[in-house]
């Protein structure tokens, strides 16, 4: 089985901007989780059984990919205080919702789930009703409504929540935009990420 995700990168200036960032945690906590990640909007990860199926979906479906145009504007720092999935406080930037974006991920899982064999035996693991649902639908829970697009920075363990490095990050000032042209896929491997291929949007 392979974990996958299909990520949105971003131009040279954003991707500084959160790498700045990130050099912060880890000068002043070392180490901590999705710091060695690349800059990236998760989209969606999915578990299959077949890369190759994937590559040869996408390589036939390129010409009637037509999506909306995907503008991405980066208006807002959060925290996932007590993250369930890190036991620590993930640290992100907000990206203001928009229609276009929400409608990308659900027309790709859909098309996804149309053809491929997706794992979805972990359900158990979700107590929240639409999670579940998600998960059932899709193979990824956090989809539609209740999914929450962001750039992650890092999870940082072993602080408090009202620790001043979490409360002087949640009042710093962001405001960035960017066109997406293509989402990219990866294999996910603990924390190592290997491109696979991208699909253009246009």
């Amino acid at each position: 089985m392979y974990k996958i995700a299909a990520f949105i990168t971003f131009n040279k200036k954003i991707e500084q901007k959160i790498l700045s960032q990130k050099n912060k945690v880890k000068k002043k906590f070392g180490h901590q989780m999705y710091l060695d990640h690349p800059v990236h909007l998760t989209l969606f990860t999915i578990t299959i059984n077949k890369i190759t199926i994937l590559k040869t979906l996408y390589k036939n479906l390129k010409k009637n990919l037509k999506e909306n145009k995907l503008t991405i504007k980066i208006n807002k720092s959060g925290a996932f205080i007590n993250d369930p999935l890190t036991n620590g406080h993930t640290l992100y930037y907000g990206i203001k919702n928009n229609k276009s974006l929400s409608n990308a991920q659900i027309k790709h899982l859909k098309i996804i789930n149309k053809k491929l064999s997706v794992f979805k035996k972990n359900i158990y693991l979700f107590k929240n009703k639409t999670l579940k649902n998600n998960y059932k639908k899709y193979g990824f829970p956090f989809a539609g409504k209740i999914w929450i697009p962001h750039i992650t920075v890092a999870s940082i363990k072993d602080i408090t929540k009202d620790h001043i490095f979490i409360k002087r990050f949640l009042k710093s000032k962001i405001n960035l935009k960017y066109t997406a042209k293509d989402i990219k896929f990866y294999r996910v491997n603990n924390e190592k990420h290997d491109f696979l291929f991208k699909t253009n949007l246009f």
